[in-house]
């Protein structure tokens, strides 16, 4: 037997090994909250973002009514009532964001893995009608 010359080829392939990324978000409601008026600020749940693998995250409020350019503040209706109240990211959790990051169209404003961010009422004391305000956040990990 003998090798064909004329039908040598070569081909090249890019082999990507990468990292698996673990991610684990708990978003936990204060209990024993009350209706009426409640003080500016009010805690109504924490946020934790756990990971071993990535720095930082990204996160929004996911509502139809996002109050601002980041998703930090929103407002939510109740199940019951339909009545709105304002919630967002606490002002304390807010000054320990690292950046500002524009992804999928939107800005998200990123945080260090492993920190807890408190989910509070925002703007003046709100008169809270009783019902049940269903939160929901968007988390996405962040490597900056």
């Amino acid at each position: 037997g003998s090798f064909l010359p004329n039908s040598e080829q070569q081909k090249s392939v890019d082999i990507v090994f990468s990292s698996p990324q673990d991610l684990t978000v708990s978003l936990i409601p204060v209990s024993g909250l009350k209706a009426g008026k409640n003080a500016p600020s009010a805690k109504i749940a924490k946020l934790v973002v756990n990971s071993t693998t990535l720095k930082e995250f990204g996160v929004r409020g996911i509502s139809n009514n996002v109050v601002d350019s980041t998703g930090t503040a929103w407002r939510v209706a109740g199940k019951n009532t339909g009545k709105e109240i304002g919630v967002g990211l606490s002002s304390d959790s807010l000054r320990r964001s690292d950046s500002t990051e524009k992804w999928n169209g939107v800005n998200w404003m990123t945080f260090n893995s492993n920190d807890t961010l408190d989910i509070v009422l925002t703007g003046p004391a709100q008169n809270v009608t009783a019902d049940t305000y269903p939160i929901t956040l968007d988390v996405v990990g962040y490597q900056p």
